[in-house]
């Protein structure tokens, strides 16, 4: 091969070789793709909220009965009688042939019926007394308004219950108090002979001088 063409072909080699070498440094590292979506961070937990307690359910309180001091020389029964509160043997006065008796009445709150019906009851258990032979009197202690009925004398119908027939006895008295209180009426009814009755007037008033607010 003649020299010239040796060279040519070296020199040809040559700058394909340098070609290469700066193909190769051209090339670039390619960049993240643009679409790639970002990392997501977790989610925080939200804060629990407590719920508010509800409001206590306001209750109402049942109302307060009455009290009363018992007069020292009656006696209180311990045995239970149905409707009554209290039941007392009230002595009797000489002469009598019977203890008196005073019974305590308690129906509850609303119950027991009006005043009047009740007064028109007592009454109507006498056999032969006029109107105009019923007393009454309106009176208040410790703020609490008292209806008060006495019958000095007439024939009394023991049998309140109405069975069995009447049960009279005669020359009987009444003392009677129908007391308005917050918890309902009370009924105060003393019933016994006449001098019984009478004698046992002042220790009435003074229990019902008594009857307060429990």
């Amino acid at each position: 091969m003649p020299l010239s063409s040796v060279l040519y072909a070296g020199t040809v080699r040559r700058v394909a070789l340098i070609l290469m070498v700066l193909a190769a440094g051209c090339q670039k590292t390619p960049e993240p793709s643009a679409s790639a979506a970002p990392p997501v961070a977790a989610p925080r937990a939200s804060a629990s909220v407590a719920s508010p307690a509800p409001a206590p359910t306001a209750t109402a309180l049942p109302p307060v009965e009455v009290t009363w001091v018992d007069p020292p020389e009656w006696k209180r029964s311990t045995q239970a009688k149905p409707m009554r509160k209290a039941t007392y043997s009230v002595p009797r006065a000489a002469g009598d042939s019977e203890d008196g008796e005073l019974g305590v009445f308690y129906f509850g709150p609303g119950q027991g019926g009006g005043i009047e019906a009740n007064v028109d009851r007592w009454v109507k258990q006498f056999k032969d007394v006029p109107a105009d032979k019923v007393r009454r009197e309106d009176r208040s202690a410790h703020g609490l308004v008292q209806h008060v009925i006495q019958i000095e004398s007439g024939t009394f119908n023991a049998n309140t219950m109405g069975q069995g027939g009447e049960k009279l006895k005669e020359k009987f008295g009444l003392l009677g108090a129908i007391v308005e209180a917050p918890s309902g009426a009370y009924f105060f009814k003393l019933t016994g002979p006449k001098a019984t009755v009478t004698g046992a007037k002042k220790s009435f008033y003074a229990l019902l001088d008594s009857v307060k607010p429990g």
